[in-house]
C-alpha cells in the first residue's frame, strides 16, 4: 500500500494539532518550534497527552509543555551519550589489554569461538582501517608503513562499539571470563551490558526517543535490582552503567540525571523513564 499522504508545510501540520486539541499563544512561534524540531519528531512526544485511545489532547495541553519535554529527553541524551563513551572506551581499554596479554599484540583466528568468526572480525577491522585512514588518523598510516598490519588495540580503538560487542561474544569462554572478571561480573552479564551500551549509544546518536517508551532489549541485573530500576526502560540502563563506568564517572553521571530532573520538575514524570522517586538513593548504593 503506498503511502500518499500529502505533505504540508509547517502552518498547516500546526493547524492539524490545533484540531487535534493543542494549545499555543503565539502561532509564528510555534510555527518556529515545528520547523526547528520536525513534526514527525515532535509527535513521539504527543502520545503521553492524548486522551485514551485517541489522537486528541487531554485539556489545556500546549506546544509549550511538549516542548518542555522534548528538551529535557534531548539534555537525557547528551548525558547518557556522555556516559556511553567512557564506558565505550573503558571497553576497549580492558579487552585491548587482556588480549594483547593472552595472544600478543595481533590476534590469532583461534582466539574466537568457532574460528570461522575470524574472518567476519577481519572483515570489519578492514573496513575499520579504511575509515580511519579516510579521516586521516596519522597512527593509521604510521603502523601501514612501519609495520604493515595493526595491533589489536588499535583494531580496537577504530571499531565501532557494535563490532567490538560482537568481538566479545565471539571470544573463546577463557578470555570472556577474563574481561569479565575485571568488571566482578558473570560473562553473561556482561554480554548483556554490552549490547546494552550499544543499543543506548546508538539511540543517543540517532537522536531517538528515551521519555515514555520500552528499551529494544533486556537488561540483566540480580534479581533485588529490578524492582529498582526494571529491564525495559531508560532507568534499567543506570544500572548498567554503575557496572561499566568508574565510580568517579558514575557518579558525575547520576548527580547529571538529578540535575536535569530537578530542572525539568514540573514538566516531566520520571516515571515515564522508568525511575522510582528514591532513585537516586538506590543508584548510589550501586557503586
Amino acid at each position: 500500500m503506498a503511502y500518499t499522504r500529502p505533505a504540508k508545510d509547517c502552518a498547516g501540520q500546526l493547524d492539524i494539532l490545533k484540531k487535534r486539541g493543542l494549545q499555543f499563544d503565539n502561532r509564528d512561534a510555534a510555527e518556529k518550534l515545528l520547523q526547528e524540531i520536525g513534526y514527525f519528531r515532535l509527535k513521539g512526544y504527543c502520545l503521553g497527552f492524548y486522551k485514551q485511545d485517541t489522537e486528541t489532547f487531554k485539556d489545556g495541553i500546549s506546544i509549550s509543555q511538549l516542548h518542555r519535554v522534548y528538551r529535557f529527553d534531548s539534555d537525557i541524551r547528551g548525558i547518557t551519550m556522555k556516559a556511553c563513551q567512557r564506558a565505550e572506551v573503558r571497553l576497549k581499554s580492558i579487552m585491548g589489554m587482556q588480549l594483547a596479554l593472552r595472544f600478543g599484540p595481533v590476534m590469532p583466528a583461534n582466539a574466537l569461538e568457532p574460528s570461522s568468526l575470524f574472518e567476519k572480525w577481519t572483515e570489519s577491522v578492514d573496513s575499520a582501517h579504511l575509515q580511519g585512514s579516510k579521516r586521516k588518523e596519522l597512527y593509521v598510516r604510521h603502523y601501514l608503513e612501519d609495520y604493515g598490519e595493526f595491533p589489536i588495540w588499535v583494531d580496537l580503538e577504530l571499531s565501532t562499539l557494535g563490532n567490538v560487542s560482537k568481538l566479545y561474544s565471539w571470544l573463546e569462554p577463557d578470555v570472556k571470563k577474563a574481561i569479565a572478571d575485571q568488571y566482578s561480573a558473570r560473562v553473561v552479564y556482561l554480554l548483556n551490558w554490552t549490547h546494552m551500551l550499544t543499543v543506548v549509544r546508538n539511540t543517543c546518536a540517532h537522536n531517538s526517543r528515551f521519555y515514555g517508551r520500552f528499551l529494544p532489549v533486556y537488561a540483566k541485573m540480580p534479581r533485588p535490582q529490578l524492582r529498582y530500576f526494571g529491564n525495559t526502560t531508560y532507568a534499567s540502563m543506570v544500572f548498567v552503567l554503575s557496572r561499566l563506568l568508574e565510580p568517579d564517572d558514575f557518579q558525575s553521571y547520576i548527580d547529571g540525571l538529578k540535575r536535569i530532573f530537578k530542572e525539568y520538575q514540573g514538566d516531566i514524570e520520571i516515571g515515564r523513564l522508568g525511575f522510582q522517586s528514591s532513585w537516586y538513593s538506590h543508584a548510589q548504593r550501586l557503586m
